[in-house]
């Protein structure tokens, strides 16, 4: 990610990741996130990856919730003028791949309403991508990847090609002009 981020153009980077990749939160003191890009000391891009291998139909709702917490609790600290509302936030989910990940998931009934037909004969490995899709539609984060791995023989997959490697590089790459980080857009803060 550092290497795509000076790649991009951008000058006077410095990069923290660990427990010193800390900021501010807004309904909670602080976060860590796994990595911080800064340009001339100010935050421009939080980073959070996020993995999982097995037990997808229980633990995927578990790390949405958990990611739509984060982002928001990070953009409601931007909004309250904690932090500089200029950084964007990147998500990167990977999946192992695996017949429980890449078959065709139920969907659990519910007590009211109707559930989305686009989860409809969903894996888990796509409705990762659904998610991801729809977290940076609604500006809760500015770049979000999915991909899943398989470790023996190696390979990869994107699910969908939106939220993909190359969809992800190029919003890196438009972050920049002229070595300095953009403005976001009114709508994307």
């Amino acid at each position: 990610m550092q290497d795509e981020l000076i790649a991009a153009g951008g000058s006077g980077l410095r990069f923290l990741s660990g427990r010193k990749a800390t900021l501010p939160g807004y309904y909670r003191a602080t976060k860590s996130w796994d990595l911080i890009a800064l340009q001339d000391d100010e935050p421009i891009l939080a980073v959070e990856y996020k993995s999982m291998q097995g037990s997808e139909g229980k633990n995927l709702n578990n790390r949405a919730d958990e990611v739509f917490g984060v982002a928001e609790d990070l953009r409601a600290a931007e909004q309250a003028g904690l932090l500089a509302s200029t950084m964007r936030r990147a998500y990167i989910f990977v999946m192992g791949i695996a017949p429980e990940s890449t078959s065709p998931a139920g969907v659990s009934r519910v007590a009211a309403g109707k559930t989305d037909a686009i989860f409809q004969g969903a894996s888990y490995l796509e409705r990762a991508a659904i998610m991801c899709e729809r977290m940076r539609s609604t500006g809760l984060y500015h770049l979000t990847w999915t991909v899943g791995i398989q470790e023996a023989p190696f390979s990869w997959s994107e699910p969908r090609l939106s939220v993909g490697w190359d969809a992800f590089a190029q919003g890196i790459s438009d972050m920049f002009e002229g070595g300095k980080v953009k403005p976001l857009p009114r709508d994307e803060i």
